[in-house]
């Protein structure tokens, strides 16, 4: 039996027990594939755009003998996936854009019993901010240290209530509240980013003097921690 990576192995953790579950942009299945072993779900859709990954999906699938538990499936995102195909619908490995748009464009995301467990690896900050302001509730999040680079892995499901999303909360989403090495280091990593972009801002202007609050704060939040 093969293992996950710190990134997908924080996505499984997330996923319920016996559930059926779809993957989208599933590459080479390994999480899928991995869950249906350890016995975790009771049925899976490995999901890809492109036939590419999907042959590689399959390969993995018959490999390991779990081809009566996954799938693939050939499907932009969740268009060709239906409410009644998963319980918890994993999106891992790319950008917060491109899965802001892949959930505005399915409504059956909206029924309560959907639990989205989304992985962004850029602009993490634009999904944060999608999921407040159209009543999705981030009821956990996570963050995660893979081949030296940090990871957020957050939790969600609708509930309909819209939220305000401040600068800090779509930056770092519920992680302030963890105090895990892990999410003080994703932390880090955010405010350094911050800090090159205020080198850029003129001093005195209202988006400096925003910035250098945050900056101040997430420094607080981080402590202790350094990208190495």
């Amino acid at each position: 039996m093969f293992g996950l990576d710190e990134r997908l192995s924080l996505c499984a953790s997330l996923v319920r027990s016996g559930v059926s579950v779809a993957d989208i942009g599933t590459d080479h299945a390994y999480l899928p594939v991995w869950l249906a072993l350890n016995g975790r779900i009771k049925s899976a859709l490995a999901c890809d755009v492109r036939i590419g990954p999907l042959d590689n999906a399959k390969s993995n699938i018959e490999k390991n003998g779990v081809g009566n538990i996954v799938k693939t499936v050939l499907s932009d995102g969740l268009d060709e996936i239906v409410s009644d195909d998963a319980d918890d619908i994993i999106m891992a490995g790319m950008g917060g854009e491109l899965i802001v748009k892949l959930i505005d464009r399915t409504e059956w995301l909206k029924c309560g019993d959907k639990n989205l467990i989304l992985q962004p690896m850029t602009r993490a900050e634009v999904l944060r901010r999608y999921l407040c302001e159209n009543g999705f509730a981030v009821k956990e999040e996570k963050a995660c240290i893979s081949l030296g680079k940090s990871y957020s892995v957050m939790l969600c499901s609708y509930d309909g209530i819209r939220r305000e999303c401040s600068d800090e909360y779509s930056y770092i989403g519920e992680l302030a509240k963890d105090g895990s090495y892990e999410s003080k280091r994703y932390i880090y990593v955010i405010n350094e980013k911050l800090k090159k972009k205020l080198r850029g801002c003129k001093e005195g202007t209202e988006d400096y003097t925003s910035l250098l609050q945050l900056i101040e704060k997430f420094d607080g939040y981080s402590r202790g921690v350094s990208e190495k």
